[in-house]
């Protein structure tokens, strides 16, 4: 049932009394008297009623009540977000060395043309990445002849490749050839562009990448190199924002003192060569790559908000501090009802601090000119419930490093006022200087003098903001043409009008993210996502007739709502694979287990088991892997769980048999194949009867384990199976599972016959 159902007052109780009357002969035949004066007719029409009067109450709710009542659950409508977009950069005659954060460009996708903001500054080296490749480890041995996998052709354009080789160990690394050499001190800017990042990283917002906490592998840890004259040199200053490799994001490192040469390595040809190298620790799963490309830097679809107006010859210009074009000042200023500054406050610490764009500074025969990324919304009337438009539209959330202060009331007497921005003005006094802003809109709306102070006549509504094109800009793809945005920002950042050909810049990959402004529709469906996700991981096992989410696909499984609180197995199971920053490939909780008594009921023991997907043979999980989980899962455990992270028990399978070839069949190719296919089934991650992975406790059936034999290409019959666990003796039948354990294979001894032929392989 809906949070908030429709409306359904139109339903009158006579009408639902008749309904119950005409479902009496098929629910219940005996009953022949339906007249009002039987006492289960007057029960009906009670309940009849009762129903009626309570619809018609809800229908009643009105939108505010329905953000009272979700607020009072911890939630409120969501504000538009910005979409976020990589872009490329090449430099040209007249570059400048770096380009500035917030420069403004505008992308012309199929609706109207998009503003966008980079979010940091951006080296310029006009270097191409030409060439990448793994290193195993032992490549260098061979002089980068052996061992090495060229993904040139691949990486670069566009599809997805593992890093550091399928099964990386310490040593596995990526290398990245650049088309020119680099002089020592240069700074680079890599983008990597991470395939298959994990859900739980998708709720981390962009702005955090610079969190240390956010930035460490819990277990794997990957260092950068230069190649000079023939020997790896590690780069010392480096910003490494990509996890090891597992997660999107940019690289920024600073060439060391012997610069970056142009060298010849193996087959892999001359470039000026960089590699990460996987140092120590364990991935959970291969870091695979989609794309790097070099001078990107991330860019906001959010654009700031500038305010350009006419200052009257009268102005009065106090403070001190000078107006300079560029720099950040204390500004607080006073507009007429036309739009025309009055009075000019720099240098005040109440007032915002905000950059200036142009400042032409008025004569007594002659106005003066101000732009600036402030605002003057409107001028205050005295009226209650005063209301203001922002314009621009959408207001994007407050940038990272922006005050808790957006909006301003500015005295003609020089006062300036911070306005507290609320969710509503039901708590606000008649003093509160409170205002609520509808970011959708842009609609800013304050108080009636009861609830909120009314802004007082002649004061000038000051804001600081971003607009944002929410939905809209996560449209934006490739081949949008991207140019600077030609407004008097891009001249002030740059120190003057960029030259025509001075550098392009393209889009690398679609836009991600951008959402408008949620209503109250859209904010009950997020609460009952969140109220109800036991209820839906209960509906979901129940679909599929399974025990445990390990059960179903991992993809459908990732699509369910993690819940709050892990009060049930599956919740368990479904936080787990939340970890961030983790790729878990399957977890299993089980009840009432301790892994420390193996086959004893524990009292209020879950023991959960973590299988990640490395290595590849036989999937352990590390050290840092089980702390994060268990950290996880400690914060949303019930209080008197007592919980156990671990990983998963063994029972290595090994199967001894002979198979009777079809005639022509290459016994050596057969064998291999027979080999591939035992290893297959008894794997744990991509094994089992469905190929999802062996689950837990089953046990080997001898049938199945024919039916696998007999599939295979060039394999006639069995002629003898027998199967071994742990290494123990050969047995004819099956092989019994413990219910916390997995199998997985061990060493094989194929016989391949053919005809009256017999070979040992």
């Amino acid at each position: 049932m809906p949070l908030f159902p429709p409306s359904l007052d139109t339903r009158r109780w006579p009408d639902l009394v008749a309904e119950a009357r005409a479902l009496l002969p098929l629910e219940s035949p005996r009953w022949t008297d339906h007249n009002h004066s039987d006492p289960g007719i007057a029960v009906i029409e009670m309940l009849a009623w009762l129903v009626d009067t309570d619809v018609y109450r809800a229908s009643r709710v009105t939108d505010r009540h329905r953000r009272k009542l979700l607020a009072l659950l911890g939630l409120h409508p969501a504000a538009p977000s910005p979409a976020r977009v990589v872009l490329a950069i090449r430099p040209g005659p007249g570059a400048p060395p770096e380009l500035p954060a917030r420069l403004g460009f505008v992308a012309h996708g199929a609706d109207a043309p998009t503003g966008l903001e980079t979010v940091e500054t951006l080296p310029l080296t006009g270097a191409s990445v030409t060439a990448a490749g793994t290193d195993d480890g032992t490549a260098g041995e061979s002089g980068y002849t052996l061992e090495w996998t060229d993904h040139t052709p691949t990486l670069l354009g566009g599809a997805a490749v593992d890093a550091l080789g399928p099964d990386p160990g310490v040593g596995a690394a990526l290398l990245l050839g650049l088309d020119r050499a680099l002089p020592p001190g240069t700074a680079l800017a890599l983008h990597l562009d991470a395939s298959g990042s994990d859900v739980a990283d998708v709720a981390h917002a962009v702005d955090s990448a610079r969190d240390p906490g956010t930035l460490a592998h819990h277990g794997a840890r990957t260092v950068w190199e230069a190649r000079v004259d023939g020997a790896w040199q590690p780069l010392g200053d480096v910003e490494d924002r990509t996890r090891a490799l597992t997660r999107s994001g940019a690289v920024r490192l600073r060439i060391g003192p012997g610069g970056l040469p142009v060298e010849s390595l193996g087959a892999a040809g001359m470039r000026a060569w960089l590699r990460c190298r996987l140092d120590r620790g364990r991935h959970d799963a291969p870091p695979r790559l989609r794309r790097v490309v070099a001078d990107a830097v991330e860019a906001s679809l959010a654009v700031a908000a500038v305010g350009t107006y006419d200052v009257a010859s009268t102005a009065v210009v106090t403070g001190g501090a000078a107006l300079v074009e560029g720099a950040f000042v204390p500004l607080a200023i006073t507009v007429d009802s036309a739009r025309v500054v009055r009075t000019v406050r720099a240098g005040d610490p109440a007032a915002p601090s905000v950059r200036i764009l142009r400042w032409i500074a008025p004569t007594a025969g002659a106005a003066g000119r101000l732009a600036a990324e402030l605002v003057a919304a409107g001028v205050g009337d005295g009226a209650p419930e005063q209301t203001f438009t922002l314009p621009g539209g959408a207001v994007a959330p407050d940038a990272p490093t922006a005050g808790p202060d957006r909006v301003w009331l500015a005295d003609p007497a020089g006062g300036v006022e911070p306005v507290r921005l609320v969710p509503d003005l039901d708590a606000a006094g008649r003093t509160d200087l409170h205002a609520v802003l509808d970011a959708g809109t842009g609609t800013l709306t304050f108080g009636d003098g009861r609830a909120g102070r009314v802004p007082e006549a002649g004061r000038t509504v000051l804001a600081a903001y971003r607009t944002t094109s929410g939905a809209r800009g996560g449209a934006l793809a490739p081949p949008a043409p991207v140019v600077v945005a030609p407004d008097v920002r891009t001249g002030v950042l740059l120190g003057g009008p960029p030259a025509p050909d001075a550098f392009t810049a393209a889009l690398v990959d679609p836009a991600t993210g951008g959402t408008d402004a949620e209503d109250t529709a859209a904010t009950a469906a997020r609460a009952e996502r969140a109220l109800w996700a036991h209820e839906r991981l209960v509906d979901a096992l129940a679909a599929a007739d399974a025990h445990s989410l390990d059960d179903l696909p991992r993809a459908a499984v990732l699509r369910l709502t993690a819940p709050e609180r892990a009060v049930t197995l599956a919740g368990i199971e479904r936080c787990a694979l939340d970890t961030p920053g983790t790729r878990i490939a399957r977890v299993r909780a089980f009840a009432e287990t301790d892994p420390r008594l193996p086959g004893l009921v524990a009292s209020g023991c879950v023991t959960a088991v973590v299988v990640p997907a490395l290595p590849r043979g036989r999937p352990e999980p590390t050290p840092g892997l089980l702390r994060a989980v268990r950290r996880h899962l400690a914060a949303r455990r019930t209080a008197g769980t007592r919980l156990f992270v671990t990983g998963p028990r063994y029972v290595v399978v090994s199967a001894d048999t002979t198979v009777a070839l079809f005639p022509g069949v290459d016994p050596i190719a057969a064998t291999a194949a027979v080999r591939a296919a035992l290893d297959t089934f008894l794997h744990p991650i991509t094994g089992g009867p469905r190929g999802t992975g062996w689950p837990f406790g089953r046990d080997v059936h001898r049938s199945e384990v024919l039916r696998v034999l007999d599939e295979v290409p060039g394999v006639d019959h069995v002629t003898a199976l027998a199967l071994r666990a742990d290494g123990g003796p050969p047995g004819c039948g099956g092989l019994c599972v413990p219910p916390t354990a997995l199998v997985v294979p061990g060493e094989h001894a194929v016989l391949a016959v053919r005809g009256e032929e017999r070979r040992w392989v």
